[in-house]
C-alpha cells in the first residue's frame, strides 16, 4: 500500500512518490556557485496587505442533523495532530482540534480559537529587543469537549509539552519556533502574552492545535506516544474540534459525534450528527466504493487517480491545483566542474529546450498545471513571473552555438573535444522514468546528450550520513548533474531558507543543509535574511517578490518548475460548504460548516 507522509519543512521537503507520496527530508552539498546576483531593483507594492482576507463564506445550514462517511485509504496512526505523520492523521485531528488560527483554501489566516490574528500592524505583536511578545486574545467562554474552560494555561502546557526533553515521540521539526519561547503570561485568563527570545515570522501557525492543559499533564510525558489520545481509547481523550471520537471498529471504521461545547467555539452546534470514517485497503477499491454509493467524501487523492474517476460524475469531483509541484534541480557544483565558465549557458538552454506542455500533456495526461513558479499563486505573497513556459530550443540552439558548442556526426555538441553529456536522476515512479525519456528526447534535437537513471528513494533522498560519498542520484552529496522530484510550496516564506541559502549546502559540516543545487546567490541570501530578522508582513511579501524575481530571471540556474500537481477529492453533491483545502488537514479544515440536503 502506498504511503503519503507529511513534510513538515514546507517547500524544503522533497516529495519522493507521485499521489500518496512519501515526503523524505533532503540533504545538499556545498561548492563555490556558478554565478551571482545582486539585489534585484525595486517592486511595485499592493495598496493592502492580503494577509486574512479570504473570500471564503459558509452558507448557514438549512437543515441539521445529518450524518456523513468520510473514506480514507490509510487507517491513522495517531489523532495527536503533534504525533502525525501521514496525511490521513493530519484529517482525521482536523475534525477534533482546533488552533488559534486557520488557513483557509485561498491560503489566508482567520481566526479559529482567537478572536484576531496579531500582527504589528495591529499591535497584536510587539518587538522588544531581539525577541517579541504576541498577544493572542482568545474568545471568552471557550469550553473544552469535558467542559472545562479554554485559556491561556492551554497555550502555555502546549508549549511546555512540545518543548519537554522527554517528549521523544515527535517528527523531526516539530519544536521548531517553540524553543525560541521564554513564557507564556495569562494563567486563567484569555489574553495571553507569548514572548520568544527571537524574532519569529511563522507565529501564526505556530498553535495549529491547541492541548488541553488539565488533560497532557495527567499523561507522564515520556509515554505520550501510546498513553496521550490513544487509539485503543479514543473517547478518553479531550478535544476542541467540532467532532469527537465515539467509538472504533477495528482499522475500518472510526465514528465521531458532535462535540457538545463546540458551540461555546463556533457560535452553533455542530451541523451534522455524525461523521463517519471509513478506511480501504487502497485508492482503487475506495474509488470503487465511492461509485457504488458506500460513502459521501473519498480522500487523498491526486492527478494519478483522475483516468480512475471515469465512473464518478463531474459533478461529484473537486480537483483544485496543490502546493506540490514537480520541479528538475540543477547542481551547480556538477555543472561548474564539467562546464566551468559555459555552465550557466548550459543550464538556460536546458531550460529553454525542455517542454512542459508536452510533459504535461504526455506522460502527465494533461492532468496537471505547468508553471513557471514555485510559489502557489494562491500564496499571499505570490508575484506572477513573466517568463514563459514554451519551449523554445531554438534560441537554446544559438545560445550554445554562440558558447562555442558544435553538433557532431552523432548530432551531440562537443566542445574541446568534450561531448555535452548529463546524467539526469530521479526515483523509479514510472511517470518520472517516462518525463525524463521525453526530456532526452527534447534535449537531442538541440544535441544535448541525456543518460537517464532511475534510483530508489532512499538512495535519491538519503541524507548524507546514511549513504555513501559515491551513491549515484544522491542528492545530498550531489552525484548528479540534473534531477526530477517535488517540492512543496511553501505557506510560511522562511521555509525555503534552507533549500536556496548559501549556507545550506550539505558538503558543510553537520552536511545537514538542503541546498542541494549547490546555489549561492547573494540576492537570494539578503532576501531570505531579510524574511528572517522581521515579523512585518509587508516586508515579507516585498522580500519574496524580490526571491520570485530571481527565480523568473536568468539568475535562476537552480531549477526549473515543470508543474503543479492536483489535490483531487470525491464528494456527494449533497454535502453544502465542502470546498477542500491544499493544506494538510484537506477538506477537514472546515467539517463543522458541512451539512447535507
Amino acid at each position: 500500500m502506498r504511503t503519503r507522509l507529511i513534510g513538515l519543512l514546507g517547500v524544503a521537503a522533497l516529495v519522493a512518490g507521485a499521489c500518496g507520496q512519501s515526503t523524505a527530508t533532503a540533504s545538499g552539498s556545498a561548492l563555490e556557485p556558478i554565478v551571482s546576483a545582486a539585489t534585484p531593483g525595486p517592486t511595485p507594492i499592493p495598496a493592502a496587505l492580503a494577509l486574512t482576507d479570504t473570500s471564503y463564506t459558509a452558507v448557514q445550514a438549512g437543515t441539521t442533523g445529518g450524518k456523513v462517511v468520510i473514506a480514507e485509504w490509510q487507517f491513522p496512526d495517531a489523532v495527536n495532530p503533534y504525533f502525525a505523520g501521514t496525511a490521513t492523521d493530519v484529517e482525521v485531528a482536523g475534525s477534533m482540534f482546533d488552533g488559534l488560527v486557520k488557513v483557509t483554501p485561498d491560503l489566508r489566516y482567520v481566526p479559529d480559537l482567537a478572536l484576531t490574528v496579531p500582527t504589528l500592524d495591529n499591535g497584536g505583536v510587539v518587538i522588544n529587543g531581539g525577541g517579541m511578545d504576541v498577544t493572542w486574545k482568545l474568545r471568552l467562554g471557550m469550553q473544552w469537549s469535558d467542559g472545562q474552560p479554554i485559556n491561556c494555561d492551554d497555550i502555555k502546557a502546549t508549549w511546555q509539552w512540545i518543548t519537554s526533553k522527554d517528549n521523544t515521540g515527535l517528527p523531526a521539526g516539530a519544536t521548531a519556533g517553540w524553543q525560541d519561547v521564554t513564557g507564556v503570561d495569562g494563567g486563567s485568563e484569555t489574553t495571553c502574552v507569548m514572548h520568544f527570545d527571537k524574532l519569529y515570522e511563522g507565529y501564526l501557525t505556530l498553535v495549529s492545535s491547541l492541548l488541553p492543559a488539565h488533560y497532557i499533564t495527567t499523561v507522564p510525558i515520556k509515554d505520550a506516544k501510546s498513553k496521550l489520545y490513544p487509539m485503543s481509547n479514543l473517547a478518553s481523550g479531550v478535544y476542541s474540534g467540532p467532532y469527537i471520537p465515539s467509538s472504533l471498529q477495528g482499522r475500518t471504521q472510526m465514528t465521531l459525534k458532535p462535540n457538545p461545547n463546540w458551540q461555546t467555539i463556533g457560535g452553533h452546534a455542530p451541523w451534522l450528527s455524525a461523521v463517519t470514517w471509513k478506511y480501504y485497503a487502497d485508492a482503487g477499491s475506495m474509488i470503487n466504493g465511492f461509485s457504488k454509493g458506500d460513502y459521501d467524501v473519498g480522500q487523498d487523492l491526486s492527478n494519478a487517480d483522475i483516468p480512475a474517476l471515469s465512473g464518478v460524475t463531474v459533478d461529484a469531483q473537486v480537483i483544485h491545483d496543490s502546493r506540490t509541484y514537480e520541479l528538475l534541480a540543477f547542481n551547480n557544483a556538477s555543472f561548474k566542474a564539467k562546464f566551468d565558465t559555459d555552465a550557466t549557458n548550459i543550464i538556460q538552454a536546458i531550460k529553454l529546450a525542455t517542454d512542459r506542455g508536452a510533459i504535461a500533456q504526455g506522460p502527465l495526461l494533461g492532468n496537471v498545471t505547468v508553471s513557471n513558479n514555485f510559489v502557489s499563486p494562491l500564496s499571499w505573497y505570490y508575484k506572477a513571473v513573466s517568463t514563459s513556459t514554451a519551449a523554445d530550443p531554438t534560441t537554446a540552439s544559438v545560445l550554445l552555438a554562440n558558447a562555442g558548442w558544435t553538433k557532431g556526426a552523432d548530432g551531440y555538441l562537443t566542445k574541446g573535444g568534450k561531448t555535452l553529456e548529463l546524467s539526469y536522476c530521479t526515483t523509479t515512479r514510472q511517470y518520472r522514468l517516462d518525463t525524463l525519456k521525453l526530456m532526452a528526447a527534447q534535449l537531442k534535437q538541440i544535441g544535448i546528450k541525456v543518460d537517464v537513471n532511475a534510483k530508489s528513494d532512499s538512495d535519491v533522498f538519503g541524507p548524507w550520513t546514511a549513504k555513501n560519498a559515491g551513491t549515484l542520484c544522491n542528492l545530498s552529496h550531489g552525484n548528479y548533474d540534473v534531477a526530477e522530484f517535488s517540492y512543496v510550496s511553501p505557506l510560511d516564506p522562511l521555509l525555503g531558507y534552507k533549500a536556496y541559502y548559501s549556507s545550506q549546502i550539505p558538503d558543510t559540516a553537520p552536511n545537514d543543509g538542503q541546498n542541494v543545487t549547490r546555489i549561492g546567490l547573494p540576492g537570494l541570501d539578503s532576501a531570505y535574511d531579510a524574511i528572517a530578522t522581521t515579523v512585518d508582513f509587508n516586508k515579507v511579501r516585498d522580500s519574496m517578490f524580490a526571491i520570485q524575481d530571481i527565480y523568473g530571471s536568468d539568475r535562476n540556474t537552480y531549477e526549473l518548475p515543470l508543474y503543479f500537481r492536483k489535490d483531487v477529492w470525491l464528494a456527494n453533491p449533497k454535502i453544502h460548504n465542502f470546498t477542500g483545502n491544499p493544506m494538510p488537514s484537506g477538506a477537514e479544515w472546515n467539517i463543522a460548516d458541512w451539512w447535507v440536503g
